[in-house]
């Protein structure tokens, strides 16, 4: 039989924990909460034992502590600054949650989301 981590989702689907961890890095999921609720896009890393890493789609900060993150959302918020994003970071998941369900998306489901994204651009 072969190898679980060279698993590729072909189409979007839902899938367990188990399964999720045996995926590729750089696969693009959303973690699945309650009946119809998905947590934001983010691409899984690398999988350690139980543990996974990811990096998030829309993280700004620089290894800041947590006060001085909570400080730059007020700040923008608040005053209207701006931070670049940061997408070449990642974060460790942690949480051990075996009745977790992951949101899988495809090669297609990304390249629409990318279309979708260009389409924004102004420029």
């Amino acid at each position: 039989m072969g190898s679980l981590s060279l698993v590729k989702i072909k189409t979007m689907r839902i899938v367990n924990r188990k399964t999720f961890l045996a995926l590729p890095e750089n696969t693009v999921y959303a973690k699945h909460f309650e009946e119809d609720c998905f947590n934001e896009l983010q691409i899984k890393g690398e999988t350690w034992s139980n543990d996974f890493l990811y990096e998030d789609l829309n993280d700004f900060d620089d290894n800041d502590t947590s006060e001085e993150r909570y400080e730059k959302i007020g700040r923008m918020r608040d005053n209207g600054e701006s931070f670049p994003l940061r997408l070449d970071s990642s974060s460790r998941d942690g949480l051990f949650e075996d009745d977790q369900w992951f949101a899988v998306y495809d090669d297609n489901d990304v390249e629409k989301i990318i279309e979708r994204l260009k389409k924004t651009l102004t420029f």
